[in-house]
Formats: structure tokens, sequence, C-alpha cells
């Protein structure tokens, strides 16, 4: 009995030009609002980490009470979840609190790495036509290290004016910029 051979014809889709300019000013307006209301963004962002925490910190603890009685594992799991509640229940209710905790923590990361790129700008002979370079990467983290831990507030602030809001517009522009270039694309495709 002979198989029978089934050809499916596929159609191309080619990428909606609009889908990016829709994706795009969703991410202006985004970055728009967490430069004008970064305090708001700094809570949402610090709460929203924290809702994860209590799931991950939930899901742990389900996992430490189906292991068997005893094992280490169950052990740890049950310190983790505990902990994780801990954390998040605070994160949610104290986002301000979290978020300077969260900043000192990097800042503290800055520190370190700021003084190692200058320790090594200084005293390591291979780096000797980079030094220059690494003695500002590290005078930079340095000094912004030190402001973020004496200031972690101003520190969350900047954090998430930088990282969110600047990078939304960015991106924002960038996609809107694709979708543009997209419809040119098919326009050239479709006159040809």
């Amino acid at each position: 009995m002979p198989e029978e051979v089934v050809i499916v014809e596929t159609t191309f889709h080619p990428v909606k030009w609009g889908s990016f300019i829709v994706r795009g000013l969703i991410a202006l307006i985004i970055g728009v609002f967490v430069l004008i209301w970064t305090g708001v963004a700094v809570q949402a962002v610090v709460t929203l980490i924290g809702i994860l925490i209590v799931i991950a910190a939930i899901l742990a603890l389900v996992l430490a009470l189906k292991t068997p009685a005893g094992a280490s594992q169950s052990t740890v799991l049950l310190v983790v979840g505990v902990l994780g509640l801990l954390v998040g229940i605070a994160a949610v209710l104290y986002p301000w609190v979290a978020a300077a905790g969260l900043t000192v923590i990097i800042a503290l990361l800055m520190l370190f790495f700021g003084f190692i790129d200058l320790s090594i700008a200084i005293f390591h002979p291979v780096f000797t036509k980079h030094r220059l370079m690494l003695g500002f990467s590290g005078a930079l983290s340095v000094i912004l290290g030190g402001v973020f831990f004496f200031l972690p507030v101003l520190g969350a602030l900047v954090l998430v004016a930088v990282y969110l809001g600047i990078f939304a517009i960015i991106y924002g522009i960038l996609s809107i910029v694709i979708g543009l270039m997209v419809r040119g694309e098919q326009k050239n495709v479709t006159a040809g």
C-alpha cells in the first residue's frame, strides 16, 4: 500500500511594521512616566520583586513539604522558603527600605570592583597602556558606589531612572525606527 505524500503550502507572513511602532510608543510612554514619577516606579519595581520572592518562597516551601522528612534538601528548602517569605513580605510592605537595602548591596559591589580596577591600574604592569581607562573606570565606580552607599534612596531613584526610564526611551526610539525601516522595505517589495 503506497504512502500518500501530503504537500503543505505555506505563505510567507511579513513582519507587521506597525507592531514595532506600537511597541516603541508603549516603551516611550513608560520611559517618560518612569522619569517623571521615578518614586512611584521604584515602589512598583520593588513591590513586584517582593511578590516574585513570595511566590518563589511558597514554591520552595511546597517542595520542602514534598521531600522526605529528615533529608537535608527539605531543611534547606524550608529555611529558604521561610526567609524568602519574610523578605518578600517586607519588600511589599516596606518598598523603600527594600530599595535602599538593594541599593546598598549594589553600592558595595560597585565599591569592590572600583577598588579592584584602581589597584590594577596602579600596580599591575601588564595594563600599562590601559591604566588611564582602568583608573577612570575604578574612580567612577568608587564615587558612585560611595554616593549610593551613603544615600541609598537617591541611589535607588537614580538606578531606576537610568536603567528603566532611559532604557525604555532608547528602546522605544529604536523600535519606532525599526518599524519605519520595515515599512520602507515592505513598500519596496510590494512595489517591485
